[in-house]
């Protein structure tokens, strides 16, 4: 069981991109691309060759990360990719434990979608992984906090679900008129001629 602050910390993290990720996401952006970059070139090489495989992720984290910024489409799609399957995956594990192999293929379906839905939407799709992603992150703080409670995967599930419609809420009030992230023109707000 991680200590009281860290479960604080990520909790205080997870609830700031839940609320205000949507303006904070271009500077995660090249996160992202170095995170899939670096899983990528891990798994593309077995176990045998640590190094080989370090310098392969290493690699491939720089450059995903330094074309985040010009495939910034993509990357939303994968980060829809990233989330579809994690919910889809792990709804699947919740109440089908003794299944993987089908959890899986669901989780897969799941990341397919994601993508597609993520890329027809952006901007509200930025701001729903944001509040998703930070809900998760709460939601593990919480998990990881209540380690010896019985019923802590409905405390879990019950904060998980909370954070994450407050922090869709509150990013489309105050962030719902902005468009950074889709092709066109800017909505204009009230105060703009």
């Amino acid at each position: 069981m991680p200590s009281p602050l860290v479960a604080i910390a990520a909790a205080s993290y997870g609830l700031i991109f839940a609320l205000f990720g949507y303006p904070i996401f271009r500077v995660l952006l090249p996160i992202y691309g170095g995170i899939v970059g670096y899983a990528v070139g891990r798994g593309s090489i077995g176990p045998d060759y640590p190094v080989a495989a370090f310098l392969l992720a290493l690699a491939l984290a720089i450059l995903f990360a330094s074309l985040a910024y010009f495939y910034w489409s993509v990357m939303i799609g994968l980060a829809g990719a990233l989330l579809g399957y994690g919910l889809v995956t792990g709804s699947a594990i919740f109440f089908y434990p003794t299944a993987p192999a089908i959890s899986l293929l669901i989780g897969l379906a799941g990341a397919l979608i994601g993508f597609l839905v993520f890329l027809a939407a952006k901007d509200l799709m930025v701001m729903v992984a944001s509040a998703l992603n930070g809900a998760m992150i709460v939601g593990g703080a919480t998990y990881s906090w209540l380690d010896p409670v019985s019923t802590r995967d409905y405390i879990t599930l019950a904060v998980f679900t909370a954070v994450a419609v407050i922090g869709v809420v509150v990013q489309f009030r105050l962030f719902g008129k902005e468009r950074k992230y889709s092709a066109g023109k800017y909505r204009k707000t009230p105060s703009q001629p």
